[in-house]
């Protein structure tokens, strides 16, 4: 199975969803009319590989773009 390439040298092992919940905060937007509700968003957290090494590390994220940049400026989750 081909790794997907999340950013230059560091191929994505897998993803997990952490917070499925915005959805509830979206229609709970809708129905009282308040926008103004702070929204939840949905995190991941990442788990790659440096392909060169073979290090895994895990990064949580918002999207797949937050976490190459993460990733590309070196700021992984503390294990």
């Amino acid at each position: 199975m081909a790794m997907r390439e999340v950013a230059d040298g560091w191929e994505v092992v897998s993803c997990r969803v952490k917070e499925p919940w915005h959805v509830v905060f979206a229609i709970l937007q809708m129905v009282v009319g308040n926008p103004d509700l702070v929204p939840v968003f949905s995190t991941a957290t990442w788990t790659v590989r440096q392909t060169a090494t073979g290090a895994l590390r895990k990064v949580t994220a918002r999207s797949r773009q937050e976490a190459r940049d993460k990733i590309t400026n070196n700021i992984f989750d503390s294990d």
